[in-house]
């Protein structure tokens, strides 16, 4: 009687394993026929018993379920697992850590092979989205799987997933990385002036500023005709309190684009630095040429002709002769009036712009007695001003 209950604890046990293992073979087969739901139902419930916790193929099959959620078009699936992707990576390293005979390597590879467009599927997703972190998260997966033993034989220098990880970790505010990933771009000659800029960006915003300026020029040295190359040396030079060697570079660039508008707004900018009024009107006016809808030339373009204004009116003021004053303020009276118009356009461009309101309201308030119109469109801004508080 004892030796036939040893035999039937044997079978039972056996039948638990087979059964155990048959979920394995069911959660394979809901996969082949497409039914992911039934698949991860299988996997999950199977998995789980001590007997397939060591089961390197039970993590094979994990893995590819896991995968094939991923790869599903259909919503219903999709959302079946927050991060399927990283369950079936994570799956098939289990898979290979428990194989001893060597059997899971050739299928892994292959599912493998196929997480690297997945993984870049999934980091341009993100990136897209916003989500710069988890962008570079899968990127830098990218590159782990193709830093795997099994691809030793025919190794991949993947080059533009080096170069957007290095974005990715730009975004994300991770400047240690990035400053690796462009170093590892421009060693390998992927970028272009691109990698320098982005380079020297980064360094200087972690506080390398040295260095960020020998990225600069070196690039500029490869690539002098490269737009981003130029931006990158103007906007250091614009903010680094150099406006003369930003302005040659601004030349430079203007003659390789000269239908851009942006580079005349950056000159009229630096000219106002330089404290050259006229040619900054020159250049903001240019630039509104090529971009008639460019919000900041014009903004720019209406301070430039309201502090003309002023400069008038506090001379004016220093007047002590009655007779010479009363017609030295009707100049400035006049040049206030040509201001207007210039701050009516910027808020034709962006109708709830404060600071446009709150100049109006004064230029209309300090010419309401010379027309009654403006005393109407004092009003009218006040209440709209009143209305934003």
């Amino acid at each position: 009687m004892r030796k036939l209950s040893l035999i039937l604890v044997m079978i039972l046990s056996v039948s638990a394993v087979f059964a155990q293992k048959s979920k394995v073979t069911g959660a394979q087969n809901y996969l082949t026929s497409g039914k992911l739901d039934k698949a991860k139902e299988a996997i999950d419930e199977g998995i789980k018993h001590e007997k397939c916790v060591n089961y390197p193929k039970a993590y094979l099959v994990k893995g590819k379920v896991y995968q094939g959620i991923f790869e599903s078009p259909l919503p219903a699936y999709k959302g079946l697992d927050k991060n399927p992707l990283d369950v079936a990576f994570d799956a098939y390293l289990k898979a290979l850590e428990l194989d001893e005979k060597g059997k899971m390597v050739k299928p892994v590879k292959a599912q493998m092979t196929n997480m690297i467009p997945d993984y870049t599927n999934e980091a341009v997703n993100r990136y897209n989205e916003g989500d710069h972190s988890g962008a570079l998260a899968a990127f830098e997966r990218v590159l782990e799987i193709e830093a795997m033993d099994m691809f030793k034989d025919n190794p991949v220098v993947d080059t533009a997933v080096i170069f957007n990880a290095g974005m990715a970790a730009q975004k994300a505010e991770k400047y240690d990385k990035a400053i690796k990933y462009y170093k590892q771009s421009i060693d390998y000659n992927y970028g272009g002036a691109k990698s320098y800029a982005n380079l020297a960006n980064v360094l200087k915003t972690s506080g390398n500023e040295a260095e960020a300026v020998k990225y600069l020029h070196k690039g500029f040295e490869l690539f002098p005709n490269d737009s981003w190359m130029l931006v990158e040396l103007i906007n250091y030079y614009m903010l680094g309190g150099e406006p003369q060697k930003a302005a040659d570079y601004l030349d430079k660039a203007i003659a390789l684009d000269p239908n851009n508008g942006s580079f005349y707004r950056a000159k009229g900018t630096l000219y106002e630095k330089t404290k050259e009024p006229a040619k900054a009107e020159e250049m903001y006016k240019k630039a509104l040429e090529l971009t008639p809808d460019d919000f900041t030339s014009q903004y720019n373009l209406g301070l430039l002709k309201l502090n003309a204004a002023i400069a008038k009116h506090k001379e004016a003021n220093e007047i002590m002769d009655a007779k010479k004053y009363n017609e030295a303020i009707k100049v400035v009276y006049a040049e206030y009036e040509k201001v207007i118009p210039y701050f009516e356009r910027v808020l034709e461009m962006q109708p709830d712009e404060k600071n446009s309101l709150i100049t109006l309201k004064e230029l209309y308030f300090k010419l309401r007695n010379e027309k009654e119109a403006y005393l109407e469109k004092y009003n009218e801004v006040k209440a709209k001003l009143d209305g934003m508080e």
